[in-house]
Formats: C-alpha cells, structure tokens, sequence
C-alpha cells in the first residue's frame, strides 16, 4: 500500500502536476494526520481533486463516476451506517445482478474495502469518484443529523480520553467553550440549520440530555440529541457569540450574532430562557436576501395585484397586516415598502427589532429600557416631515391613537396586528377603546395573511379526495373553477419532507362604505366577515384552496394552516 501511494505521487511529479517538495511536504503531514496522500494534496491545494481521480482510475483500472451521475437508489439507504460511510466516503449508490457497485474517494484503502465486503452478501464492484461528490451525496441523502452526531461522539471520545474534570466556575467553563469540537459543533449546527433553510433552531433541555429541532417551512422536525454532559457547553457558546452572560442562568436574555456563509450575510437573534432542565436556547435566522422580494414575486394573483395597486397609490390611511407570529408580515410590509421607495418620498419605519437594514428607508428601533417605545418613536416621526410610516406592530391604544391621527393628517401608515382574520382587527382595534369613527375615518385596508408549505416539484403527485371532503369543498371549488389536487411525497432533493418552500395566502378587506356603517353601529366580527365575503372578498380558505388547485400546496397543508373543514 505504501508503494502505491508513493507511485500516485510520483506519478504526479512526472505528470508535472506537482513539484518534489511538495510531495515531500504531503508525505510528512500524512505522518501525522493518516489522511490519504491525495487529499492531503488536494487540502494544501497542489492539485484538483480530478487530476487524483483521474490517476487512480488509470493505475488501478476502475471507472470513474462523475458527480452528477452518483444517482441514489432509496432501496440502498438502509445497507450500511452513514456515520461509516462518511468514514470510508463511500457511496453504495447502484445495484446490478446481485452486485452492489460502491463508489470511493480512495480506493487504495483496504481497510474501508473490506469493511464494506463483510457488511453484505453481494459482491462488490468499486468504482471512483470525488471526495467531495461522494460527501455532497451523502448529505442529500442523509442530511447532517449523522454528521453532526459524528461531531458529538468525537467530543465524547475526547472528553473520555482527557477525562476533563467538571466545570466548577465561570473561567474554566470559557475555557471549555472555547475547545475545538465544541466550537465545530455549534458553528456546524448553524450551517446545518442554513442549508436546509431552517427559520429557527431550538436547543430544548430534557431530562437525559438536548434536543434539537428545526423549524423548516414553519414545522419543527427533531434533528439530533446533544448527550446531556455536554449541555453547559454547548449552551455556554452559543451565550458567548451572541453576547449574553454565561454567568446568568436564571433569567432570561436576548443576543445577536452574524455570520457569513459563502457571498450571504445572516443576522442570527438568539433567546435563552430558564427551564426546568436548564436554559432552552431558541436561534431565529434572518437572511436579509429571503425578505427582500418584491412585491409581484409574493405570487399574488390578478385581484390581489389590483388591491395592493389602489392600496399603495392611496395618498393617505392605514393598511393593516394581521397574523400570528411568523406568517410573513414583515416579508410584506417590507416588499411594500421597497414599492414605493424612491426619491419623492420620505419614508420612516419605527420596528421591534430592525430585522434588516432596507437602503433608502429610515429606520429606528424601540428601546423600551430607555423610555422610546412604538409610541414614542411615532410622535418624532412625526416631526421629520415623512410621507409613508410603517409601524412594526400596534400593541395598545396610545400607539394606535398616533397611528390613526398621522392618517387623517396627510399620511400612509403601515402596520400589523396578531388577529386571525381581516374583520378581525377592527374589532381588535375597538377593544384598544379606538373611536369606532376614527377606525372608518383611517382604517383603507386590511389585510390577513399566512404561510403554506409548497410540494417539492420533484415529486409530488396527483391525489385524489374522499367524497366527503370534496362535498364540503365544493362551495369553495365553485369560484375557483377546475381543479387536479397532488399531495406530497418525498425525495433527496427536499430532505423527504416533500415540501420545499413556502406561499403566501390572503385574506383582503377593502373598508367600503357598507363596512365603515358596520364599524360605526359596533357590529360583531361575524357581520363585518359575512358583509366582506358578500362585497367579494376572498377568505383565507379560498385563497388556500388555489394554491391547492395550482399543484403549489396540497390540500392537507391547506387544511393545516387554515382549518378548512374543521370549522
């Protein structure tokens, strides 16, 4: 084996692929770091990973199988650990007359080939292809919860090795934070959490050890386990990059970080709080380039294009955004924003927090410590001569006056509220003890908004729908027109979740004059809802359902985030 490995060298110094001393160079590291000596050329960069393919294909006369041609079959998944296989970087990726062809990074490594030999009871046909390929293969085809659980055993392994004692205070625990492993370990977790475009990650303590879960698309999935002893740390480093105490462990805290990957910037906010098994930490991930869309990418369709036309040329009054927490508000509010930002007008955000920084807009951030809340931040706007205000949510009558007097006086104001639907927010609004005239006078439009998971285009398929459930749609079917229902699967290409992005869904309520006579008597939620839907407002359901209709969400998820046939 040693004298094949010193022929790959040799034979690429006669190939004048690289020079003596860097072979000599890779030889020596290879002492210390048992890699194989083509990666160890091809990490210091002295040659591409083709070239090393390439040479061992020709000497030991096996084909090689490109990146785009390591095709998974799901009937293999379960044939060997994928901790192994990240180990022999190996891909078990085709199965031919009761051979399985294994495709290597490094063929010369006869330890990994027999392992492989005695996990099966087919013959085994290698073929070579990239490092890089075989462990971008695998990511696709396992996800990272392997990889990351390979990070924690090698602390472990390091800890039992070390036999480290307990952390018995605040210097010695920075000094545990700031170990290697436990650094790869979370900076993993966070670049893991980013390539599956997670929204959030949880860390949530348990009896016997961590969770960790991530919010992908607006659902939480488990992705691994942190071994209990190694909570503190873990939890401590996160605290450290994002700039809370370690020290404090019985109150809860906010902190920021950011941090690049590739050409993109992420601000990362990190909550922790007291738990009865330790302090759960909660990482909320903004990327600044998923929220700055505009406004025709929000898929809207004819009408609600129309709505938002009259909304923005609308010189003055407020438009309402309602949801929970995490229905895109802010995705909208901003995309609106971005509409109409230009050199005329002067337009000023009053936020909690500044989620991203938008150029041309000024923005301003509550500081309720010191003393400058929603409130407070209108009555200065106020005073800079502005044309357009967003306000990042009204959350009591002092702010709401504000916001409805800067309306009547000349101004387009812009806001949200957590309510469940359109009519919903004007009764919100009369429960704040707002002047049910003021909110006719002010309120132009609100709208009602939510998130539904998209299918994966690789592999949705058509669905068909009981009976029952197409009686009671049908209603809603009769103003959409035909329809072909698909539902969700499952592939490499969307982590087996079968959905793959999110869409947005609406609910728009124009405050005509029959509404505003509604508002005005003090009519119930129900009445302003029923007059709406009269005047041809398109309810939440309804706009879920063509999305449905479309083949861009299915009709489970449609049921999910707006309780169609629930009701």
């Amino acid at each position: 084996m040693a004298d094949k490995k010193n022929k790959l060298g040799e034979h690429l110094m006669a190939q004048g692929i690289i020079s003596e001393g860097q072979l000599l160079e890779a030889l020596e590291l290879q002492k210390v770091q048992k890699k194989f000596l083509g990666e160890i050329l091809v990490e210091k960069g002295f040659v591409l990973e083709k070239d090393i393919v390439k040479i061992l294909s020709e000497q030991l006369n096996l084909p090689i199988v490109t990146d785009d041609e390591l095709i998974l079959d799901e009937k293999l998944k379960d044939i060997f650990p994928p901790k192994k296989l990240r180990e022999w970087k190996a891909v078990p990726f085709q199965f031919k007359e009761n051979t399985l062809i294994v495709a290597v990074a490094n063929p010369l490594d006869m330890r990994a080939i027999q392992d492989i030999k005695h996990l099966t009871a087919y013959k085994i046909k290698l073929v070579i292809a990239t490092s890089s390929g075989i462990i971008s293969c695998l990511d696709k085809w396992f996800g990272s919860s392997d990889r990351l659980q390979a990070a924690i055993d090698d602390i472990e392994i390091e800890k039992s090795e070390k036999k480290e004692e307990a952390v018995s205070n605040i210097r010695k625990l920075e000094e545990a934070v700031e170990d290697a492993p436990v650094v790869q370990l979370v900076n993993s977790m966070i670049r893991e959490a980013i390539h599956q475009r997670a929204s959030d990650i949880h860390l949530e303590p348990q009896k016997e050890g961590v969770r960790v879960r991530f919010r992908v698309d607006g659902v939480l999935h488990k992705k691994f386990e942190v071994p209990k002893d190694l909570q503190l740390s873990v939890t401590s480093r996160i605290k450290i990059i994002s700039g809370l105490d370690i020290s404090e462990m019985r109150k809860p805290q906010d902190g920021k970080m950011k941090i690049s990957l590739g050409k993109r910037e992420y601000d990362i906010r990190v909550s922790s709080l007291p738990d009865s098994f330790g302090e759960k930490i909660v990482m909320r991930i903004l990327d600044k380039q998923s929220v700055l869309v505009d406004l025709s990418q929000l898929g809207l369709d004819d009408a609600e294009q129309d709505f938002f036309k009259k909304v923005i040329e609308t010189p003055y009054g407020i438009m309402l955004v309602t949801g929970p927490t995490g229905s895109g508000k802010t995705t909208t509010l901003y995309s609106v924003l971005n509409k109409l930002n230009d050199e005329t007008r002067n337009i000023v955000t009053v936020e909690d927090p500044i989620e991203y920084e938008l150029n041309g807009i000024n923005q301003t951030e509550v500081n309720v410590r010191a003393g400058y809340t929603f409130a407070t931040g209108m009555r200065h706007i106020l005073r800079q001569d502005p044309n357009v205000i967003m306000i990042g949510e009204i959350r009591d009558l002092e702010t709401a006056e504000i916001a409805v007097q800067a309306a009547l006086t000349g101004h387009l104001v812009f806001s949200t509220l957590h309510t469940n639907n359109a009519p919903g927010a004007i009764v919100r609004l009369v429960d704040m003890h707002v002047e049910p005239f003021l909110i006719g006078a002010s309120v132009i439009a609100i709208i009602a908004q939510r998130l539904v998971r998209k299918l994966c285009p690789d592999c949705a398929k058509k669905e068909d729908v009981s009976r029952e459930l197409e009686k009671y749609i049908q209603p809603y079917l009769a103003k959409i027109g035909s329809y072909q229902f698909k539902k969700a699967q499952g592939c490499p290409n969307c982590d087996y979740l079968g959905y793959k992005g999110r869409a947005v869904i609406f609910e728009m309520m124009r405050m005509t004059p029959e509404i505003k006579d509604l508002v005005l008597k003090r009519a119930s939620e129900a009445d302003i809802h029923a007059m709406a839907i009269s005047q041809g407002m398109s309810t939440l359901q309804m706009s879920a359902l063509r999305k449905v209709c479309q083949g861009v969400t299915s009709l489970e998820e449609a049921m999910r985030v707006t309780l169609l046939g629930k009701e």
